[in-house]
């Protein structure tokens, strides 16, 4: 009899033993579980605060714009001859066109100008020119000379538009223009003045307003009455003082004479008139032929111009140049300005049989042609900036995923496409001054969508920095995580195993 109570007591406390290991396994289940609840839960939340927001770009339609698909500019020209064959015209000029124009290098965007002739005599309106011809006993000689005088103009632009020149600034929708008056040594008995508020309002201004849809001109002046030593030392003749073309581009003193702008943004043009003191004048420049300059100036490229303007000697030193006074230094400021916003000048008939009929650049200092002209350039140099800048936008957004793209930026992107869809709707209308400025538009927005400061927010905190910042937390409570899961799954592989035997 005891040893039956023996050995249920001993059944009886193997059961308790076997309950205690169950407790405990479960409760290592709960916790692991827990834990796992616990990570889990927190990964959507991690996920959510930790990602790098990317609006989606319109790729596909950027992606349409090609190389390989030509920017066409249409004109309009109209021959009011009855003798003249159009279609003979016609044909002439296209296939002078294709013989006149430049091979396109493989990275070359393109660029197609195209010449319709009409007869009767051109609207008032943008892109539509009338070719005035003379009485002529040859008609096949003047549609000849109409054909080869259109042919001429045309592919002389596109070359111009293809490869412009140097001197000419980039585009800008803004450029800050400086008149200044340097008296260089007024101890020397010279005080100089000027009416330069006046002489901008009445030979300025009207050149300010007619470009103004295309880009702004933002105009200030200044005098400065100590210029400091010049660079360069004058030579000296009989009666005057000289300066030769090699020694032009060093004139400039730009430790002493304060030129800085104080808009960081604009391109800067500075316009000099420059006053020698006593013992230099008269001072002239010669050109390459050592002759004296007419205009007394000369254009520094991409920079601006200068004039030297003697004056005569007075009993009281003083002298105000009136606004009568700088007109002939006004005129060479504009033409430098021209030439500097790359504005050329009326092309020259190649014969006496044909011209267009356009209004010349008097008072306004730019003529309708020179600005369709200018409008057109712009045109194609914006809208390839436009699209080459949306390119690199999304060639760089696909290479750094972890690059932020806000919704602003996809409307700066969505506006800068609306832009260029309105080019061709311009076109139709041979409206170039409008579609250079939905190019204008569209160049600016592309612009301002690639420099957008919030793209580089996340630029500095890559996956490598990710890993290096969670690694020291999680990986201590990891370890000991994935130890208990593993026996956890050995008890319970051991547990069936058990309950099978």
């Amino acid at each position: 009899m005891p040893a039956l109570v023996d050995r249920i007591r001993a059944l009886l406390r193997g059961k308790g033993q076997d309950k205690a290991i169950i407790s405990v396994h479960r409760d290592r289940i709960v916790v692991v579980l827990s834990i796992l609840s616990v990570f889990l839960l927190g990964l959507p939340l991690w996920w959510t605060t930790t990602r790098v927001y990317r609006a989606d770009l319109p790729s596909t339609e950027i992606a349409q714009y090609t190389q390989a698909d030509a920017l066409e500019i249409p004109f309009t020209f109209y021959v009011d001859s009855p003798d003249i064959s159009l279609n003979e015209v016609q044909k002439l000029v296209d296939t002078k066109l294709a013989k006149s124009r430049l091979p396109y290098k493989p990275d070359e965007w393109r660029v197609a100008f195209t010449a319709q002739v009409q007869r009767g005599l051109a609207p008032d309106l943008p892109g539509h020119y009338t070719v005035e011809t003379q009485e002529e006993v040859n008609t096949a000689d003047t549609s000849e000379a109409v054909a080869k005088w259109i042919a001429r103009i045309v592919a002389k632009e596109e070359r111009e538009v293809r490869r412009p020149e140097g001197r000419a600034l980039k585009y800008s929708p803004e450029y800050a223009v400086t008149f200044t008056l340097i008296n260089e040594d007024p101890t020397g008995g010279l005080s100089v003045d000027w009416e330069i508020e006046q002489a901008l309002s009445a030979y300025l201004q009207p050149f300010i307003d007619i470009v103004r849809p295309l880009t702004k001109l933002s105009v200030s002046s200044q005098v400065l009455h100590h210029a400091g030593p010049l660079p360069v030392t004058p030579q000296r003749a009989a009666n005057y003082t000289y300066l030769t073309s090699d020694a032009l581009p060093h004139f400039i003193n730009s430790a002493s004479w304060n030129l800085a702008s104080t808009d960081p943004v604009s391109p800067m043009l500075n316009f000099i008139l420059f006053v020698p003191k006593r013992d230099l004048q008269p001072m002239h420049i010669l050109d390459d032929h050592r002759t004296q300059s007419k205009t007394n100036a000369f254009l520094i490229p991409q920079w601006g111009g200068i004039a030297v303007a003697n004056f005569p000697k007075t009993a009281s030193g003083q002298i105000v140049v009136s606004q009568g006074d700088l007109r002939p230094y006004m005129g060479v400021f504009v033409a430098q300005l021209r030439e500097l916003l790359g504005i050329r000048s009326d092309t020259p008939l190649p014969s006496v049989k044909g011209r267009v009929n356009v209004q010349r650049a008097t008072a306004t200092g730019i003529s309708g042609w020179e600005y369709d002209a200018l409008a057109r350039r712009w045109l194609a140099n914006n809208r390839q900036t436009a699209v080459t800048t949306l390119k690199s936008l999304i060639t760089l957004v696909e290479s750094m995923q972890n690059m932020v793209v806000m919704d602003s930026i996809k409307g700066q992107v969505d506006a800068s496409l609306a832009a260029l869809a309105k080019i061709t709707r311009a076109h139709v209308a041979h409206d170039h001054a409008r579609a250079c400025q939905d190019a204008i538009v569209a160049a600016t927005k592309a612009e301002g969508a690639f420099f957008d400061p919030s793209m580089v927010s996340m630029l500095y905190f890559p996956d490598q920095h990710k890993y290096a910042i969670y690694l020291p937390f999680f990986l201590p409570v990891a370890i000991p995580l994935f130890h208990a899961i593993k026996h956890v799954i050995k008890d319970m592989k051991a547990r069936r195993k058990s309950k099978t035997e």
